[in-house]
């Protein structure tokens, strides 16, 4: 007892500036707690039968991981005020319990509440916040939900973030839920404070309905649905709004729990399951253990999902996702049937908070329904009949372009792009041809077609002292580029320096990882040194995309970089970002200068030479 005193003692002079545990929730959490079906008919078997089942019936699998204990587990406090489990519903002990539940490779949690007293009337932790979180600590505990009864008189803000610092204190990683109900709008300050937090009361099963308990309500499904209004722009990785716990399972009709799992998914709230495991039907896990409907949940994108369209009953709702992927829900509220008659190309999806775009007259998308296991493309009208309080639910990836053309495999343009069409792509590679077999060229610029249409002015006056000129430009990314180096005499030009330079068409277009995109590059620079091995390569750095430093797309350029900077020796490899001259000190890209750079002008030009002309000047001495 003496050390429980002297860590209870140092817990109180934590900093007060403590901050939450990071690299927790990095998606939406996802579990089971007992609330929705048990209320506090609880004990220690049926967490350790839950654990089995989440188990045995490929939960954990799926990404299940957290079984969280709600109100009632409370025994009584000591005298020197540790709060103890109840002794007749758990007489192993919290800590055998815990130590149980990570056998399984799960993780338990633990429910408690701001005041003096829980909803369910048991001891609450207003004034041992550190105690009972070195208590959680001790047992082993691995999430902490907080509740927000008996709180008069209370600051949310202060009482969250006083539990938040106890947690911290406690050194052990407790993913903190603030179960606030939204009364004092915590997603504008609890950013830093919890992993999630309620934003509305509880959830009802139910479609569409308000069940009244007296002095307060429960939701159904499309009410909590319709309070997220606004509140996207909160939400991200180690930060979610929580819509409360799902109800799948729990009385509604199938049709109404799968569109519920999707509305979650979608909205990335946490999925936390509130039925009994040890007797789900088979239906119910089927919908539950979706692996594509939880693939969108906890995309690594983290961007919860916005509603662009209202179409009569039906509402559209979209979800960027990572590797310019796309989820769309068309949501049923009605009471009959409604068909979809979609046209993808009278509709762009352009999304202000992720900065990302799906222009469909300019790229075509395959889709899946993830609940039919129907397919299609954008390139037609999408036609669907909806059921009544049901969703259809789909994810848009971009077509393949030329086959296996961005990447590391040689492949010519066999298709007409959006800026460029296949004649036009045709027509470069002959005057690369024709580039080739004059031959005698010391200066070679390689690659992304930021180069295509230099101002000839400019041109001139940075590099019309050598003979300079361009090579593969249009090849749009490392696969056409590679097939032009191969089969466009390439081997007849014997320049001192090669300037390659490479386009995020890579990414976005060819939907490629960072990873596979630098195998392409790494195909170039190889294929370069294997044509001139007397030549040295100015390696530039992937152009930076979009405005923002935030964007998805930048941060996959950031990570392409990082790769491509590992094939620069310094000797006959040099790599070197050009690209931050587009660039402010923030990362970001003044939209002043986001034109000249996007679309060059002589300006942008300009900036181009001036940014790469004394190295180039170094280098062909």
């Amino acid at each position: 007892m003496k050390r429980f005193l002297a860590l209870l003692a140092l817990a109180a002079s934590f900093n007060v500036h403590a901050q939450k545990f990071d690299g927790l929730a990095a998606s939406p959490q996802m579990g089971w707690n007992s609330w929705n079906t048990f209320a506090c008919n609880i004990n220690e078997q049926l967490i350790r039968d839950t654990a089995d089942s989440m188990v045995k019936l490929g939960l954990k699998d799926a990404g299940y991981e957290y079984v969280n204990i709600d109100d009632c587990w409370h025994g009584k406090r000591d005298k020197d005020g540790v709060i103890h489990p109840d002794a007749e519903r758990f007489p192993s002990g919290m800590k055998a319990l815990a130590d149980y539940v990570h056998s399984k490779g799960l993780k338990l949690g633990i429910y408690s509440d701001v005041g003096a007293t829980t909803c369910g009337g048991r001891p609450g932790s207003r004034g041992h916040e550190y105690q009972d979180a070195i208590t959680y600590a001790s047992w082993g505990i691995d999430y902490v939900k907080y509740d927000w009864c008996d709180s008069k008189g209370l600051n949310a803000v202060g009482a969250y973030t006083t539990m938040r610092d106890a947690i911290r204190s406690a050194g052990r990683p407790m993913l903190f839920s603030m179960c606030e109900w939204g009364d004092n709008k915590p997603w504008e300050w609890a950013t830093d404070v919890g992993h999630s937090w309620r934003t509305t009361g509880d959830i009802y099963p139910c479609w569409d309905c308000e069940f009244s308990h007296g002095s307060w309500s429960s939701l159904g499904v499309l009410r909590i649905l319709d309070k997220q209004a606004g509140l996207r722009k909160f939400a991200g990785p180690g930060h979610w709004n929580d819509m409360d716990m799902l109800e799948v399972g729990m009385g509604m009709t199938e049709d109404e729990d799968r569109a519920h799992f999707a509305i979650w998914a979608m909205m990335a709230s946490p999925l936390i399951l509130g039925n009994d495991l040890r007797s789900m039907p088979e239906s119910t896990r089927r919908i539950l253990s979706n692996k594509d409907v939880i693939a969108i949940n906890q995309d690594k994108a983290g961007i919860q999902a916005w509603k662009f369209m209202d179409a009569g009953q039906l509402e559209y709702w979209a979800k960027p996702l990572a590797n310019n992927e796309w989820a769309v829900m068309v949501l049923n509220r009605g009471e009959q049937a409604a068909n979809v008659n979609y046209d993808w190309k009278a509709h762009q999806l352009s999304d202000d908070l992720s900065k990302r775009e799906a222009d469909f007259k300019q790229m075509v998308y395959d889709w899946r329904d993830i609940w039919g296991g129907k397919s299609g493309d954008t390139g037609k009208k999408l036609e669907a009949k909806v059921a009544p309080h049901s969703a259809l639910l789909l994810r848009l990836k971009p077509q393949a372009v030329d086959g296996a053309a961005c990447g590391t495999t040689p492949a010519p343009r066999k298709l007409s792009y959006p800026w460029m069409s296949r004649e036009q792509w045709q027509q470069m590679f002959e005057e690369d041809v024709a580039v080739a077999e004059k031959g005698g060229v010391d200066l070679l610029f390689v690659g992304d077609s930021i180069t295509q249409g230099w101002n000839r002015e400019v041109w001139d006056r940075s590099f019309g002292g050598w003979r300079t000129a361009n090579f593969g430009i249009g090849g749009d990314h490392t696969g056409n580029v590679l097939w032009r180096l191969q089969n466009g005499h390439a081997e007849k030009l014997h320049p001192k320096l090669v300037v390659l330079t490479v386009g995020v068409n890579n990414l976005g277009f060819c939907n490629a990882t960072p990873k596979q995109a630098f195998d392409g590059v790494k195909a170039v620079v190889a294929q370069l040194r294997k044509l001139y091995p007397d030549g040295r390569i100015l390696l530039n750095a992937v152009l930076p995309f979009g405005q923002f430093s935030n964007s998805p797309t930048r941060l996959q350029v950031v990570e392409l970089n990082r790769l491509v900077a590992t094939l620069g020796d310094g000797k006959q490899v040099i790599f070197h970002d050009y690209c931050s001259s587009f660039l402010q000190p923030n990362g970001e890209m003044s939209p002043e200068v986001m034109g000249d750079f996007l679309h060059p002008t002589a300006k942008g030009y300009q900036i181009w030479a001036d940014a790469m002309l004394s190295d180039i000047r170094k280098l062909m001495e």
